[in-house]
């Protein structure tokens, strides 16, 4: 004999087992879904200590002129952290050390963006990259930006692009404040400021005359 209520009986078997007609699993596209959202959480959350164990490396490279994989590891941290200021200007020097200037130009433009205050090292090498190509008011004016900061521009940038150069080549940096004042006069007597050249000058002397000694 057929069974008159199947779907009842059908019923009270599946609760007989504790399941019950509201159980559904989760799609195969739901769980990606979800196991995306995990990822990214994750790498917001450890975005600050990669990109701080990866500079260390890009640290190693530089110091041992190995200029190619420091700018290989630098784009690798711009990857997961784009407003990276430290991997930019590191970028930059990088590119500047392999004499690949418009490539170390748009680096430290990409700094200045980030950071439209600096005053330090992004600003000097962008300006002295833009007298190379006598581009003198770009220049001139990326100099001024680093001699804004008054009696401690001097401090502020060799701070800066020690935290940036290594070894020897940081040391010889320390004389960069001597080097932005001679750029920044030359700039001006090129596009025939003679106000602030006379200006300049006067600045150059006195800062000369305090840094005689020799750093190495």
């Amino acid at each position: 004999m057929t069974n008159p209520h199947p779907e009842t009986c059908a019923c009270a078997h599946d609760h007989a087992h504790g399941e019950t007609h509201d159980h559904h699993p989760m799609k195969l596209s739901h769980r990606w879904l979800l196991s995306g959202m995990i990822v990214g959480v994750l790498l917001v959350l450890l975005r600050p200590f990669l990109a701080g164990q990866m500079l260390v490396r890009v640290t190693s490279y530089s110091a041992n002129a190995s200029y190619s994989d420091a700018v290989r590891v630098c784009q690798k941290i711009i990857i997961i952290d784009p407003e990276n200021i430290k991997a930019w200007t590191s970028l930059g020097y990088a590119y500047k050390d392999m004499a690949r200037m418009d490539m170390s130009v748009r680096a430290f433009e990409k700094v200045l963006g980030l950071n439209p205050e600096d005053r330090g090292a992004a600003s000097y090498e962008l300006g002295q990259a833009y007298f190379a190509k006598g581009e003198f008011l770009k220049a001139s004016e990326c100099f001024e930006r680093v001699r804004s900061a008054g009696p401690r521009a001097a401090a502020l940038l060799d701070a800066d692009i020690l935290k940036y150069r290594h070894g020897t080549l940081g040391f010889r940096s320390l004389n960069s404040m001597q080097a932005l004042l001679g750029s920044l006069l030359e700039c001006y007597r090129k596009t025939g400021n003679d106000v602030k050249a006379a200006e300049i000058q006067k600045e150059y002397d006195v800062y000369k005359s305090k840094h005689r000694k020799i750093l190495f």
